[in-house]
Formats: C-alpha cells, sequence, structure tokens
C-alpha cells in the first residue's frame, strides 16, 4: 500500500481518475472475493487524493483570478469561510465525529474529536446534528415554550417595554409645535439559569455507549429541562403583578371559582390590544370541564370564542377542580409577543458522566445542564385564572 500512494503522490489529477476506473473495472469484473482484497483500501485512498488535487486546482485558479484582478479579494475569503462552514456542517453529521464525540463525552478525553474540527478547537465541542436535533425537538415538543421567542444572545439580557408615554397629536400647519413626548421605558432582565437534570445508568451501560445511545440520554434529559423552562415560564406568569413597574410587565388576573359559558370571553377581554395570537393554556381536565359546559348548553355555546384549536396543554398547570386556593389554573396569552426564551449557549447541553460517586453500585450519574433566561416582556400580553384565596 505504500508503494500505492507514492504512485498516487506521482500522478496528476487525470492519472488519478484514471487509476480509479481501473481498478473499478477491476471490481466489476471480479471472480471471488480474493480478486477484490485490497481494492477498496486503495479507492479510498484514490478518493482522498482526487479531492486533494481538486481542492489544490480551484486555490490555484482562484489566486490567479485574483492576480488577473477578476475576482474581488473578499470574495475569496467569503467562499473560503462557507468552505470552512460546509466542512463542519459535513463533520457533524459523520459517523466519525459522532464516535469521537461520544468518546470525548464519557472519558472526557476530547483530543480525537479536536483533531477532526477545522475550526472552533479551542471552544466548545459543536455537538453531532443527532444530538442537537433531539435537543431541539424537545423544546419544540414542550409546547408553551415553542410558541415564546427564541433568542440566544450572550448572558443577561434587558428586554425594553414602553412603561408609558403621551399619545400623538394633530398639529395644524403655522401652528405651535406639538408637545413633546413623555416617554418612560422599562426593562425586563432575563437573567440566564442553569437548568440541570440527572439520571442513574449502569456502568455497563455507558461502557457500551453509542451515538444512538447517548441520543436516548440526551433526549431524556433535555425533555426533563424543557419541562423545568415551562414550570419556570408559568410560575413567571404567575409572579407577575397587575400593574406594570419599570422592571416588571403587568399580567392580568381574574378570580374565577365557578367557570360559566362566557368566562374566557371575559378573561380574554383584560388583554392588550397587541395580544393578537392568542392561545389557551390548560390541564386536560380543566379543558374537559369547559367542555361540559358547552354539552350541558347542547353545543349552542363557544366557550372557547372560536379558540378552541388554540388551546395548549400543559401539565404544569392544575385542573380547575384540583385547584386550591390562590391557584392559577388557565393562562390565555399572545407566547410569541409577550414571553422570550433566551438561550445564552444556544442549544448546547453540558453533559457531566460522573463514574466515581456511585461505583460502589456499579451506577453512573449523567448530569444535563443548560442556561436559559425565561421571562414576561410585554404588558397585558396575558390574563390569568385563579381561585379566589
Amino acid at each position: 500500500m505504500e508503494e500505492f500512494m507514492k504512485e498516487l503522490d506521482a500522478m496528476d489529477l487525470d492519472q488519478v481518475k484514471e487509476r480509479r476506473n481501473e481498478i473499478e473495472k477491476s471490481i466489476r469484473d471480479a471472480k471471488s472475493t480474493e480478486d477484490i482484497d485490497g481494492l477498496d483500501e486503495k479507492i479510498n485512498a484514490i478518493i482522498t487524493r482526487i479531492k486533494e488535487l481538486e481542492d489544490l486546482e480551484a486555490r490555484k485558479n482562484a489566486a490567479l483570478a485574483l492576480q488577473n484582478e477578476e475576482v474581488a479579494p473578499t470574495k475569496v475569503i467569503e467562499e473560503r469561510k462557507e468552505e470552512k462552514k460546509m466542512a463542519q456542517v459535513e463533520l457533524r453529521d459523520s459517523l466519525e465525529y459522532g464516535k469521537a464525540f461520544v468518546k470525548a463525552i464519557i472519558s472526557g478525553d476530547d483530543t480525537e474529536a479536536r483533531s477532526l474540527l477545522t475550526e472552533n478547537v479551542s471552544g466548545t465541542l459543536p455537538v453531532p446534528t443527532l444530538l442537537d436535533t433531539e435537543i431541539r425537538n424537545a423544546w419544540e415538543e414542550t409546547h408553551l415554550l415553542s410558541l415564546c421567542k427564541q433568542t440566544s444572545y450572550p448572558g443577561n439580557v434587558k428586554v425594553g417595554f414602553e412603561y408609558s408615554a403621551t399619545g400623538a397629536s394633530v398639529h395644524v400647519e403655522g401652528s405651535a409645535a406639538p408637545a413633546e413626548e413623555q416617554l418612560v421605558l422599562g426593562a425586563v432582565e432575563l437573567k440566564a439559569e442553569s437548568i440541570k437534570k440527572w439520571i442513574r445508568v449502569s456502568d455497563e451501560a455507558i461502557e457500551g455507549t453509542t451515538i444512538d445511545t447517548l441520543g436516548y440520554i440526551y433526549k431524556e434529559l433535555a425533555q426533563k429541562i424543557a419541562e423545568k423552562g415551562e414550570e419556570i415560564l408559568i410560575q413567571k406568569i404567575d409572579a407577575a403583578p397587575s400593574v406594570s413597574t419599570t422592571t416588571a410587565v403587568a399580567v392580568a388576573s381574574l378570580d374565577v371559582d365557578t367557570l360559566e359559558e362566557d368566562t374566557i370571553v371575559l378573561a380574554l377581554a383584560e388583554l392588550s390590544a397587541k395580544a393578537k395570537d392568542v392561545n389557551l393554556a390548560m390541564n386536560r381536565r380543566t379543558y374537559a370541564a369547559f367542555k361540559a359546559i358547552q354539552k350541558k348548553a347542547k353545543y349552542n355555546v363557544d366557550v372557547f370564542d372560536g379558540l378552541d384549536s388554540k388551546v395548549v396543554f400543559t401539565d404544569q398547570l392544575p385542573a380547575f377542580n384540583a385547584a386550591g386556593a390562590g391557584d392559577t389554573y388557565f393562562i390565555a396569552g399572545d407566547f410569541g409577543y409577550g414571553a422570550q426564551v433566551n438561550k445564552p449557549k444556544g442549544n448546547d447541553m453540558k453533559i457531566i458522566v460522573d463514574d466515581k460517586s456511585e461505583s460502589e453500585a456499579d451506577l453512573v450519574k449523567v448530569v444535563g445542564k443548560m442556561y436559559a433566561g425565561i421571562g414576561v416582556v410585554a404588558p397585558k400580553a396575558f390574563v390569568k385564572l385563579k381561585k379566589a384565596d
């Protein structure tokens, strides 16, 4: 094989392609497996060499075009950046990188994974596409969070809102200038919090971990973290004041101890006109209680005010019949306008494998950790129904 590699190094692109054709013909004409022994290795070497020579040819042409002022220097740089970007994406899809990433997570040794990278060598290891998809799906399947505005700004984020302002006026030409607008801005700070979840698995399972097994672990941890994120969102809506301050926006609140035909309609009347894409969040048993009202009225009334298809179920809210004094059991509002989820590190979920603390039981702790700042960012975008104290 060493002699074959020397032979390839001495060939130009056309000669290498011709050699490939010869070997491929030999494979097609083979009468037994012995006839093709070692040929697959040579084909792989040829494919690599062709790619090297084509890349070299492309760079020569680019340099020549640049020298002749046929291509702007910035364009050449942009093309090379795009090449690197594409290479990184393809790398994340590859089985080779997936295996190296698994090794880095389980053993803590990321040397092999970093040797495959073309950029970001000193930063966080890019998550393989399969695992990134599992995390993304977990957040998208947590329906309330998927409705919120999603951002990935670094650190804590302050989201501005209009606390108070004077309105516009009609100006008659030649008359005195209208009074200056009196605007007071408020700001809600989304503080990034570390949301964690951990599970135990056997050391045998960890030793036999594959990219698929790690994908299952990622999915389980990401789902629990996303559910906690939804719980935090509901807590923020529940804790919001009824009147805005300069650091917190208002959420309307109604005490309703008995569900009626017009309960939801009256609740929606408390929303700002800026809340346009409204969803109704409730427990399935609360939904059943509203449906019972419709049934009693022989379906002559629409208790959901045309929003039946916009109902989002969540187990983070108690059922109406199980709610105690002061409990919020129903939330309606425009989640995309009124709430924001900021993940400073994007969908990156840090995985920590602890094989020491419970080694006597042959168990390994796998910890997942994500950073997210979640908050209510627009006044009167939500209304909540509570049981009276």
